[in-house]
């Protein structure tokens, strides 16, 4: 987290220093070249009614280091030139400020010179006599200034960078302090703006098993179990996560070791992240929320794709699958293929090296059936009544290891009881288990 929120600052540092700097060279080029070419119109109309040999003696008594100034005749050929000689000037006639003075009286243009990062504003007018009085002033463009300001905006960068570094670290530490004070069992507030659908989710479903508290005692427990383990499953990801921030942050993390730091954070968000998302879906199950429209699907086609996704983490176990039988139901796609997951995902998280998940479809005329099973570890006798109760796990480190919320096969319950099926469990320990969805 610290390293994202490092990240981040310093682009949005960067970008604004630039965007700044630009801004300010664009006003000041703009402001500096209006000032340059009013000076040069000032200096111009003090000429208006001079000859041009008046003009010249004037020029020799008056002379500007910022202004360049030329007396041009009504032929082109250059009479006068403060900087330069005027007998090695080439003929000015095409000249676009020249051309424009002598139809209007005055004229103007502007010159870029590439290889100096400079412009040259040039103002002309028609002297009494119709010859040409020529001002020019040289500045630096906008490049120019923005090149000239380069030194100072990249200082400005890294004093920028350098002060981020330490500020990622004290902010990382206040974004997840609040998160990690959440307390699932007093009033919820939500730190964060962000946090605000899932803080919702977690109070409507805190309310809607204190309404089902008054119709059964039993779940007082359940209602108490449920809060303490969501409590306890959200601090678990969250204070490792602040454990490794806080070591990054405090330097106390070998260079070579910085990497498996932000994989550790990064496995935790993952875990934490699958977490919430199962936690909503039950939420949404509760309430009725998910309601799309039932479809005619197929059974073994669906079941081939939902091995299909799981094809990773079957070769990782190295897991055998087969699926035989053929069926349709009419259903909700994404809940069936939800079911599904759950059930062959912990058909292969639990199964033993070289074990084997069968998925069976079968259809009658009045009933069509789902059922997995397994090679794998099975479940205690005891178990097998709460296996599908919220965050209730056999083997807590192993469901640690492999991944598992706890939340699995209470999304399969809700799952079946919306579609008004019936689910079925029949396991025995180091031979298998057997699960039957009935439609």
């Amino acid at each position: 987290m610290r390293r994202r929120i490092y990240v981040n600052m310093a682009i949005l540092a960067i970008a604004t220093i630039l965007t700044l700097s630009t801004a300010l060279c664009l006003a000041f080029y703009n402001g500096y070249s209006k000032e340059a070419r009013n000076e040069l119109k000032r200096f111009a109309a003090t000429y208006e009614n001079a000859s041009t040999e008046e003009a010249i003696g004037e020029l020799g008594a008056k002379r500007s280091d910022r202004i360049r100034v030329t007396l041009i005749a009504a032929n082109g050929a250059v009479d006068y030139d403060s900087a330069i000689d005027a007998t090695k000037l080439e003929n000015h006639i095409d000249r676009q400020e020249v051309k424009e003075a002598l139809i209007n009286g005055v004229g103007e243009s502007k010159r870029f010179s590439d290889s100096l990062k400079e412009e040259t504003y040039y103002y002309a007018i028609k002297l009494k006599d119709g010859s040409i009085l020529r001002t020019a002033i040289t500045t630096n463009s906008f490049l120019g200034a923005f090149f000239y300001a380069l030194p100072v905006v990249i200082c400005a960068a890294l004093a920028m960078i350098i002060c981020v570094y330490f500020w990622a670290g004290n902010l990382a530490k206040k974004i997840v302090e609040p998160i990690n004070k959440i307390d699932i069992n007093s009033n919820l507030a939500a730190p964060y703006k962000e946090f605000i659908p899932f803080v919702e989710t977690i109070v409507k479903q805190r309310e809607r098993i204190e309404r089902e508290l008054s119709e059964k005692t039993r779940l007082m427990d359940m209602r108490r179990e449920f809060s303490a383990n969501v409590s306890h499953e959200l601090k678990t990801p969250l204070t490792s996560i602040y454990g490794y921030a806080e070591m990054l942050c405090n330097d106390m993390v070998k260079r070579g070791d910085k990497r498996e730091f932000f994989g550790k954070i990064k496995d935790e968000a993952a875990r934490l992240i699958a977490l919430i998302e199962d936690i909503i879906m039950i939420s949404e199950l509760d309430e009725g929320k998910r309601s799309e429209a039932f479809v005619e699907i197929d059974l073994k086609e669906l079941a081939s794709e939902t091995a299909k996704t799981l094809e990773l983490k079957r070769a990782e176990n190295n897991v055998s699958i087969d699926i035989e039988g053929a069926g349709v139901i009419l259903a909700n796609r994404s809940m069936i293929f939800e079911a599904l997951y759950n059930l062959i995902d912990n058909a292969i998280k639990y199964n033993k090296p070289n074990g084997n998940v069968k998925i069976a479809i079968e259809q009658t005329q009045n009933q069509r059936k789902i059922i997995v099973s397994d090679t794998g570890i099975g479940i205690p006798e005891a178990a097998q009544n709460r296996v599908f109760e919220r965050f209730y796990r056999v083997d807590k480190s192993r469901s640690k290891k492999t991944g598992g919320t706890g939340l699995g096969l209470a999304i399969v319950k809700h799952i079946v009881l919306f579609h008004n099926a019936s689910i079925d469990l029949k396991s025995k320990e180091n031979v298998g288990s057997v699960v039957t969805i009935a439609f």
